[in-house]
């Protein structure tokens, strides 16, 4: 009977449950309304109104909110550019993987992979950069793969970048300061701190050092070059009759024409500096024990030395090298030998000094009289050593470009026809005693010399020591980085010349010249460190090519002569060009 009434209790219990259920629901969701409310005042106060729709519907709430606003990004309008850290740079990574092992390996010179690099720009070697399967020809091979910023890990050294933009290169050159630090000839160097006891030289010194030097010899070496136009013009004359002399039956010079172009050179040098005809052209026996056939003969075989230490492995800073003792020996011979012209000249001033017009008539005519009267007195030593080095880079790189500039002319007729017109319109005026005025009433001439110059600078690359960091190509190179700049590379790209391989002088002359890069070509550099021998080298390339177009007509019938990219540039094959007497 109990269970009978239980079971009737119990829907009510039920009833009551579910009563009791709904109650306690609608309290809990009527306390959520009001915490939603209160939020939505809140944020109605904050960030505007907040619509809501509330229904009840089956003891149901439902909540509907109006979609927010479309969220713009906001964008800067002055962005700055991304700057990637110096180890994004690209380049041979197989460098990178041996770079690990620096801290176990002596570092003896950043300057040995820099060798490594020359070395491999003009001969093919295997296994140059291991992370590829060709050869490395030139650095343009470098610059297809990785771009114009590329950075070459040394496992022995600092870290090498290279560049060929022109922006790049720019740059570099607008923030080097009052004292650019280049990398320094490390062979001389060398040869000067062990040998000679001490460091100068215009190519060896840095800071204020370096720029005492050359305000010392600027404004004399100028002077010089003016006072020796006619001598050096009677050298050139007396180079075309060689010519004429030493033809064979093609109308080819017997004899090696890079090597006679080399004592033109040195001849033409030797009055600027030394105020001397040291006539080598004249001198057949080139060996004889005279001082100005030993001179010549030291300085070829210095050059070589030095070549050979700069473009390959430096091994010579490891032990001495059969290259690096023959360096020492003819470095040695050119500076007894200068040193002796420089005393000379010592000893012409004490006996002329009482006559001050005889003084400055020395100053005028020589550089090394120059120098030893100037208000800053040089050592003896100094100025020899000055001397060395405008002969060492002074007469090779002349020889390089007067090779270049007559190779082109044989090659590219049109061109040479243009220029004989030129100068054999002006010959009866032709007044060689003053260069400035022979420089306006030829500018064919100068527009041949500046795109040999283009087409192959004398010196293919050019160095720089950051002072400071950089950001190139947005990647941030830190202070005290090598930076070699491919000025050749830059020069020969088409997107900084229409037919940048042709040589094409009358791109100069045109309206649109104005809008090449400043910094595409730069065959003398740039900035306060810019080559001393400038006004040298277009001066005598200028009065050589005059005397030659006026008497010979160039042909050239064999393959295309290219330049070595060495330390100093020269052709890769023997110049055979043909001398034809014009009519």
């Amino acid at each position: 009977m109990l269970l009978n009434q239980l079971r009737y209790i119990q829907p009510y219990i039920k009833l009551g449950l579910a009563n009791s259920q709904k109650r306690y629901s609608e309290k809990v969701m009527t306390k959520c309304v009001k915490e939603m409310n209160m939020l939505e005042h809140e944020q109605e106060e904050k960030s505007g109104p907040v619509a809501v729709t509330m229904t009840n519907k089956d003891s149901i709430i439902t909540r509907e909110v109006l979609p927010a606003a479309r969220v713009v990004p906001f964008v800067l309008s002055n962005k700055e550019p991304v700057v990637l850290p110096f180890d994004d740079v690209p380049g041979p990574k197989s460098l990178k993987y041996i770079s690990t092992c620096r801290k176990y390996i002596s570092d003896f010179g950043t300057q040995l992979t820099a060798g490594a690099l020359t070395l491999g720009l003009n001969i093919d070697i295997t296994g140059t950069y291991l992370n590829t399967k060709k050869p490395l020809k030139n650095l343009s091979a470098l610059f297809d793969e990785y771009g114009p910023v590329v950075r070459f890990v040394s496992p022995v050294g600092n870290d090498i970048v290279l560049i060929n933009h022109p922006d790049h290169i720019q740059k570099v050159y607008t923030m080097e300061g009052d004292y650019p630090a280049r990398s320094t000839l490390d062979s001389l160097e060398k040869y000067r701190s062990e040998h000679r006891n001490h460091t100068y030289g215009l190519y060896t010194v840095q800071g204020q050092a370096w720029s005492r030097q050359r305000s010392v010899v600027v404004a004399p070496l100028d002077q010089s070059v003016a006072h020796h136009l006619i001598g050096i013009d009677d050298v050139c004359k007396t180079f075309t009759q060689k010519i004429y002399n030493c033809r064979n039956y093609q109308d080819e010079l017997a004899k090696d024409l890079y090597k006679e172009l080399h004592k033109w050179s040195f001849d033409c040098m030797g009055l600027i500096l030394f105020s001397k005809k040291f006539t080598m052209l004249e001198t057949d026996l080139v060996y004889s024990q005279c001082d100005m056939s030993w001179l010549y003969h030291s300085l070829e075989k210095a050059t070589e030395a030095i070549i050979k230490c700069e473009s390959g492995l430096h091994l010579w800073k490891l032990f001495p090298t059969p290259t690096w003792a023959s360096l020492v020996k003819y470095c040695d011979s050119l500076d007894g030998l200068i040193g002796k012209h420089v005393l000379e000249a010592e000893q012409s001033i004490a006996l002329k000094r009482d006559s001050r017009d005889m003084m400055t008539e020395l100053c005028k005519s020589s550089l090394i009289h120059s120098m030893l009267m100037c208000q800053e007195k040089m050592r003896a030593e100094d100025i020899a050593t000055i001397i060395m080095d405008m002969l060492l880079i002074g007469v090779n790189t002349i020889t390089s470009s007067m090779s270049f500039l007559l190779y082109y002319l044989a090659k590219f007729q049109r061109s040479q026809k243009i220029l004989y017109k030129e100068v054999r319109d002006i010959e009866t005026n032709l007044n060689i005693s003053n260069i400035k005025q022979l420089t306006a009433h030829t500018p064919y001439l100068q527009a041949c010399i500046k795109e040999t110059l283009r087409l192959v600078p004398p010196i293919p690359v050019l160095t720089r020591i950051l002072p400071k960091n950089i950001t190139l190509d947005r990647y941030n190179i830190p202070r005290g980085t090598v930076i070699i700049m491919s000025t050749q590379d830059a020069s020969l790209k088409e997107g900084n010349y229409n037919d940048a391989t042709v040589f094409t002088p009358e791109r100069w002359l045109k309206d649109d010249a104005k809008e090449y890069h400043a910094f595409a070509s730069i065959p003398f550099g740039s900035g306060t460190r810019k080559c001393l021998g400038q006004n040298i080298a277009e001066t005598m390339l200028s009065l050589l090519a005059i005397r030659i177009v006026q008497k010979y007509k160039l042909e050239y019938h064999y393959g295309d002569i290219h330049s070595t990219r060495n330390f100093i540039s020269r052709p890769n094959k023997a110049l055979k060009i043909r001398f034809v007497d014009r009519p």
